[in-house]
């Protein structure tokens, strides 16, 4: 298999894929690694900026952090001095923006290690989340290179946030913090806690929590010259700047500025002293612990010398785990970069624990977008995948709607009348039933919102479809109401008449899993209904939602198309027509006729558009979306979440050439070889690429905090090289690129190691061997039951156009 790094003029893959290491601090956009544990985590960018949070990434913020993506210039500080000459810089490029004699920036899984060299004195900073601690910790290695002592000072700065963000109105908020200093030792609480919930007082009530700085050396204790700082002019000086702060500058440093009405920072100086070639360390921790607890207590288990080797050494096994579970090796090195390690790695830590980014800060759960997430569990943890379902239930209404989405802590939501979000837990329940076939999970029992009367997950999920289904036209097609998927048709139906052809392809895939549900359950008569609801829906979407060569997206209130080839925007949209072959409302001419159309149209340079053309005014009677910027974000760009499933459609179908290069196109590591005019980070998947119409046609956007790493890590693994779980087996059916000769995937199912070899490419006819013995290539391999090792060789019996249509 190859071993290409995409080494770009910023920087490359590590040989093992679990690093990106930066050579150079000015790319095009902030580069950042998102570190977390299922409480605590952090942001940090190449440059050094970044915030950090307790269990929920807005309303529980440690650290004050704006966000501006040109200067990048809000973090978490590391500052060096050399106290003979005064010489001033700092470990990572911010604050300072001193010149470095080099620089190198390594974001891995859990980690990010920044190494630069100046003035004689190499840092080597390592910041971790530990795996089951409320805290991150820095390790900071200072070695001097030089053959003289040198006398070094190291000081760590941040701001207080302790609470919502943004904290913008500074004047205001800072009145509430009170913080502490004692013998290397920062405490800071905040006596408002601005939650908008009547159960916390709303606005009266503490931030129910202590913070806490601290420094120490390994083994050693707190270093012998220490002091803080916990003001911000106190650290800065009157007009200061962060690039030269006064309190660095004295020759003395006292410490100061602690207590009540200061403007709370944490800084922490200790000054070391180096013999030449010697080299040293220093810890320090910024974290937190409930509002009884003790920090000092918390911190004892990081206090030794091999501490935070124990740490890095825990978080590189729990991310194993988790990610070598699954491991495929294809000729293809983005798609083992992507599958093997950065995919997964995106959507656990910032979309299902952090649920932030650099470009969107939330801690919110989004009803549809965390479910989908949460399928990312399905092949190595499914309990985790039930675990999020059982959670999503809770925040059911007992009429079948839902919260859109929702806040944990304050548990505040919007209840609106989007027409998809209630859908996905029935469309999930699907997904881990057909990988585990635990149908005693449909008898779980869990709350809703507005009744503690517990009703098993099988009736949260029915409770849900006949909410859809008495939102109907009367020409027999689901109601838009204030939007479907796309959040920003928000004012297509507004006055309750407006219809969604993408809803109806949606709920029709429901409705046929389901009623196939209610069969086994013994429900004959809901089956039966719920197969005629379907049947009905599929003829109207065919009568009334076929524009001639694809299918409209939706009908206004007032009645006009939108999708259409009468349209002069927004004539043709991806998702009407993936999913018309995703849940199988196309007969076979349609399917192939409107992914045609697909092609014709929206796959462009950098993947496919999520419509054509973009609004360039905005359109009330369309929604929000028309106010973007023509061909950015939702307006027409590419929104990779929608782009991916064309993969699975290409897929279905049997087109890998399709497929293929849809993915091939968008893959964030191919991209990443021209990375002035991607821009982001080229690890991990962006929310979205900018179409045609914008003057940043291919530029990349809303990095990390996107619903696209967990949909295009599934459809990888199950449509193109098509292993996927169904409830009797798991089914083989690959659609391999035509430059492929072989490929291999690795994943447990049912208490079974499946190691499947594939030789040949295309989406043909494939003979298959399981165990040694020939497997009827129609029918899924079934688990053995005994926890076995299968060899399962799938060779290509005749060679297939990649374009082929099955």
């Amino acid at each position: 298999m190859t071993n290409d790094r995409f080494e770009c003029k910023y920087g490359y893959f590590s040989d093992n894929g679990r690093e990106y290491v930066i050579t150079r601090p000015d790319t095009p956009k902030p580069w950042v690694n998102v570190i977390a544990n299922e409480r605590y985590g952090a942001t940090i960018s190449q440059a050094g900026g970044g915030f950090s949070w307790l269990d929920h990434s807005t309303l529980g913020v440690l650290t004050r952090w704006e966000m501006d993506l040109v200067r990048d210039a809000w973090g978490k500080w590391l500052y060096l001095k050399d106290e003979e000459t005064g010489e001033l810089w700092s470990a990572a490029p911010q604050p300072t923006r001193a010149k470095l004699d080099h620089y190198e920036c390594r974001h891995g899984i859990g980690y990010t290690v920044i190494t630069t060299q100046a003035h004689g004195i190499e840092v080597e900073w390592t910041i971790t989340v530990p795996t089951d601690a409320a805290m991150e910790l820095w390790r900071v290695r200072i070695r001097n290179l030089g053959v003289k002592p040198r006398k070094i000072s190291v000081c760590s700065h941040f701001m207080w946030c302790l609470g919502a963000a943004p904290d913008s109105k500074r004047e205001f908020h800072r009145l509430f913090i009170d913080s502490a200093y004692e013998d290397g030792l920062i405490t800071a609480r905040k006596c408002l806690w601005e939650v908008p919930d009547e159960k916390y007082g709303h606005w009266n009530t503490n931030w129910p929590h202590v913070a806490f700085h601290a420094v120490w050396q390994p083994g050693a204790g707190v270093p012998a010259s220490v002091a803080g700082a916990g003001d911000h002019q106190y650290f800065l000086g009157r007009h200061g700047d962060f690039s030269a702060p006064a309190w660095l500058g004295a020759d003395e440093r006292e410490s100061g500025g602690f207590g009540r009405l200061t403007d709370g920072i944490a800084a922490l100086a200790a000054t070391i002293e180096l013999a030449p070639k010697e080299a040293t360390d220093l810890m320090f921790a910024l974290g937190a612990v409930e509002e009884n607890g003790s920090p000092r207590e918390a911190l004892e288990p990081f206090s030794d010398t091999n501490a935070m080797d124990r740490v890095l050494a825990d978080v590189e096994k729990a991310w194993a785990e988790k990610l070598e579970a699954v491991h495929v090796e294809t000729p293809d090195p983005a798609f083992n970069l992507l599958n093997n390690t950065w995919l997964m790695y995106q959507a656990i830590a910032a979309r299902l624990w952090g649920r932030t980014g650099y470009w969107q800060q939330s801690g919110a759960f989004g009803f549809r977008d965390q479910l989908q997430d949460s399928q990312v569990f399905l092949p190595s943890d499914p309990a985790r995948c039930l675990k999020q379902l059982r959670l999503h239930a809770r925040h059911q209404f007992a009429d079948g709607t839902v919260y859109h989405w929702w806040h944990p802590l304050s548990e505040v939501g919007l209840r609106t009348e989007m027409t998809d979000d209630l859908l996905w837990l029935p469309f999930v329940m699907i997904s881990y039933l057909k990988e585990t076939a635990d149908f005693d999970a449909l008898d779980l029992a869990e709350p809703f919102v507005d009744d503690d009367n517990a009703v098993t997950i099988w009736e949260h999920g029915v409770r849900a479809i006949e909410r859809v289904l008495v939102r109907f036209s009367d020409r027999g097609l689901p109601l838009i109401g204030e939007g479907d998927w796309n959040d920003g048709l928000s004012a297509a139906g507004m006055h309750g008449k407006g219809e969604s052809i993408w809803l109806g392809h949606f709920l029709y895939g429901v409705l046929c899993d389901w009623s196939d549900l209610a069969t086994q359950r013994g429900e004959s008569e809901r089956a039966a209904e719920w197969t005629a609801r379907a049947d009905a829906l599929r003829v109207a979407i065919n009568t009334h939602g076929w524009d001639g060569d694809w299918y409209l997206r939706a009908t206004l209130d007032d009645g006009s198309p939108l999708g259409s080839a009468s349209c002069k925007e927004g004539r043709i949209f991806l998702n009407a027509q993936t999913w018309s072959i995703i849940s199988g409302t196309a007969d076979e001419e349609r399917a192939n006729q409107v992914l045609d159309a697909a092609e014709e149209h929206l796959l462009r340079e950098y993947g496919p558009l999520l419509f054509t053309p973009a609004y360039s005014t905005p359109d009330a009677r369309v929604g929000y979306l028309t106010r973007y910027a023509p061909a950015v974000r939702e307006n027409g760009g590419v929104y990779t979440h929608a782009a991916i499933w064309a993969i699975q459609a290409a897929c279905k179908l049997g087109r890998a050439e399709t497929a293929w290069s849809a993915f091939s196109r968008l893959a964030p590591p191919n991209r990443g070889r021209k990375p002035d005019h991607y821009a982001v980070e080229p690890y991990v998947t962006p929310g979205n690429i900018e179409g045609p119409e914008s003057p940043g046609f291919g530029r990349g956007g809303w990095t990390w905090y996107t619903g696209s790493a967990a949909w295009l890590r599934r459809i990888c693994l199950e449509w193109i090289l098509g292993v996927r779980p169904e409830y009797d087996g798991l089914r083989v059916a690959p659609c391999l690129p035509a430059e492929w000769e072989s490929a291999q995937i690795t994943r447990p199912f049912r208490g079974d190691l499946f190691e499947i070899t594939f030789e040949g490419s295309g989406s043909g006819d494939w003979e298959i061997e399981v165990d040694g013995e020939l497997h009827d290539a129609g029918q899924p391999i079934a688990a053995s039951g005994e926890k076995r090792v299968r060899k399962v060789l799938v060779r290509a019996r005749r060679p297939v156009s990649p374009g082929a249509r099955q």
